[in-house]
């Protein structure tokens, strides 16, 4: 379990930590020579076989920023107040820090008290039970302590241990997420950080990244809570030694993140549900400039208000934080916004896209669906919302990446939507699925109207003419096929009504034709070859020809060639074959096909303008 103190400078935090754990947190010179928490400070004790690490944070104002980094990944909060000074104003904008955070649980602890009467104890125990009575923490326990005496620590042990028991549920099936709060160099070890595990588990040997870039880390020692451990997960505070490239590894600093998910990524457009402070006297305005600050990370930004042009104290609104630092998020984790010049905290905000786009932000059909998902609390609430909103379907990648999943938990978790399928990585609702399957019928019906001699329409084309992924339709078509809604022959299709009337020349034509396009089919006969076969002209030929290239029983991709529309289906099968990520060359498709290389080039080039694939230089990729 991870405690953290929060609380007015000069409150007793430290102390109180270090009655509890015997470790003196004040680290730095400047910190003993003042007396005065600058940084965070870290200890750990083990109370009733219950192994507690604490963090100490600041109380000034000036360090508000070490203060956000402690807090941001606790169980419990020890919320420091001085009987003698009482409520100050750092009290209550920790408290306000805390509630916007949703830590699970504070103990409030009453210090310093002997040093006042008993009646100023029952004075402040009144005002702070009146200062939490507008929070989510109205029934914490109040605790009275005194670091000079001991008074007061079996109580603050017996509320943690009980608080443990009711310890938030460890992330399963998710990726390892952590943030940074240190960073230092052990001699003959080398690099070293440390943090809070916001998900997932790490182990010894785990490979790991910073979200800010692709060099890998491989974990060669970690600690827990202080002592040598094989792995940790959420909610447990680490050291981990890393070891990897030496510039990547000096790169890393306070605020980073680590992780195990390769989609994670940061973004500058992020949408929140965004709450102003009750305590502002004046709106938020569209534009405020801000501090965010999300675990240990900080940036200067921007809110762009959603729904109108102000948000009034103590309300809530969708807006869209502009960062100009890119901030990795999750859906659900929670930001702070302190003012221009960092004076005070204004605002707080639930993450609900980590990565959105500023084009379109305010529409009102995306405002619409940004409120359903901001009304979603639950992340499987969360993802059956953002697929039932998404007519074009939500890739995989999109959960493992906002909501921080491992793909078996989103597979796992699609087992248990009977109103949801999965095709091939691409996640549905079925009532979508069954709309789109409707909309390319009436596309196809469309077609025979306008071209009623025509024996199909291009496979490729009908795709592309619904904003889906490729994948996405062609399971559609599939369907389709499959329940004898269409008949398919090559690369067309048709409604099985569709009927084809050709002239009694092209008939007779086609039948010594079909043949010779056999032999070869992928390279078959140049037209002035064919034409001598067959005995005709070859303007003849042609002319001949042209009703079954409009029907679409041949197609003609290149000028000199007709090919049967198995031969081009045979050519696309190779294709989506020799296609990776990486793409694939001329050479790639000839050294496949047996195909000579002008033809090759010819026929990619068609497979180009039929939106199949996509020429970059060399090399092609397949469109999606």
């Amino acid at each position: 379990m991870i405690v953290a103190t929060a609380g007015h400078v000069d409150h007793g935090k430290t102390s109180l930590v270090g009655l509890l754990t015997g470790v003196q947190t004040d680290r730095l010179e400047e910190e003993q020579a003042r007396g005065l928490t600058i940084d965070l400070g870290f200890a750990h004790t083990v109370i009733s076989g219950i192994e507690i690490g604490f963090v100490d944070v600041p109380g000034h104002i000036r360090f508000i920023n070490n203060m956000l980094a402690g807090v941001s990944a606790v169980d419990v909060a020890l919320l420091v107040i001085a009987a003698d000074d009482g409520v100050m104003p750092q009290t209550q904008e920790h408290l306000a820090i805390l509630s916007a955070l949703a830590i699970p649980n504070i103990i409030v602890v009453l210090s310093k008290t002997d040093r006042v009467a008993t009646e100023r104890c029952h004075e402040v125990k009144t005002d702070i039970r009146r200062l939490l009575s507008t929070t989510s923490f109205a029934e914490a326990e109040i605790l009275s302590f005194s670091a000079m005496t001991g008074f007061g620590r079996d109580a603050i042990e017996t509320a943690l241990i009980a608080a443990a028991q009711v310890r938030r549920k460890t992330f399963e099936g998710h990726f390892f997420r952590m943030a940074i709060d240190r960073v230092f160099t052990v001699k003959g070890a080398g690099t070293v950080v440390t943090g809070a595990i916001k998900d997932g588990q790490i182990e010894i040997a785990s490979s790991l990244r910073a979200t800010t870039g692709q060099a890998e880390f491989k974990v060669r020692s970690l600690q827990k809570h202080g002592t040598a451990s094989n792995s940790a997960l959420a909610g447990d505070r680490v050291a981990l030694n890393l070891t990897g490239p030496q510039a990547e590894l000096k790169a890393l600093r306070r605020g980073t993140w680590l992780t195990t998910n390769p989609t994670l990524r940061p973004h500058h457009h992020i949408d929140v549900l965004l709450k102003v402070q009750d305590s502002e006297v004046k709106p938020l305005k569209h534009w405020t400039p801000v501090h965010a600050f999300h675990a240990a990370t900080h940036s200067l930004a921007r809110i762009a208000t959603l729904q109108s042009s102000q948000i009034t104290p103590g309300d809530a609104g969708l807006a869209q934080l502009v960062s100009e630092t890119a901030m990795t998020l999750n859906v659900g984790d929670r930001l702070i916004f302190r003012d221009q010049g960092a004076t005070r905290t204004i605002a707080s905000g639930i993450v609900i896209d980590p990565c959105s786009a500023s084009r379109g932000r305010a529409k009102p059909t995306r405002l619409a669906a940004l409120q359903q998902l901001a009304n979603r609390t639950q992340k499987e609430d969360y993802a059956g919302e953002l697929i039932e909103n998404t007519l074009a379907g939500v890739p995989i990648t999109t959960l493992t990446r906002s909501l921080n999943w491992h793909p078996e938990k989103v597979r796992n978790w699609l087992s248990s939507r009977q109103d949801i399928l999965l095709i091939d990585t691409c996640i549905t609702a079925k009532k979508h699925f069954e709309t789109t399957k409707t909309q390319l019928l009436a596309t196809l019906s469309q077609f025979h109207e306008r071209q009623p001699n025509a024996a199909g329409i291009d496979l490729s084309a009908w795709s592309a003419s619904l904003p889906r992924s490729t994948l996405y339709t062609s399971a559609a078509i599939e369907s389709l096929k499959s329940g004898e809604k269409i008949l398919v022959s090559g690369t067309q299709a048709r409604l099985p009504s569709a009927k084809v009337e050709l002239p009694i020349e092209t008939e007779r034509l086609l039948k010594n034709l079909l043949p010779l396009l056999t032999t070869t089919p992928l390279q078959p006969p140049v037209m002035h070859d064919l034409a001598q076969r067959l005995n005709l002209p070859v303007k003849t030929l042609q002319q001949h020809l042209q009703p079954a290239v409009k029907a679409g029983l041949l197609i003609q991709p290149v000028k000199n060639r007709v090919f049967r529309p198995e031969a081009l289906t045979e050519m696309r099968d190779c294709i989506t074959h020799i296609a990776s990520d990486q793409g694939f060359t001329v050479q790639q498709f000839r050294d496949t096909t047996g195909i000579g290389r002008n033809l090759c080039i010819e026929l990619l080039e068609y497979f180009d303008a039929r939106g199949l694939t996509r020429r970059a230089g060399n090399v092609r990729y397949l469109r999606h």
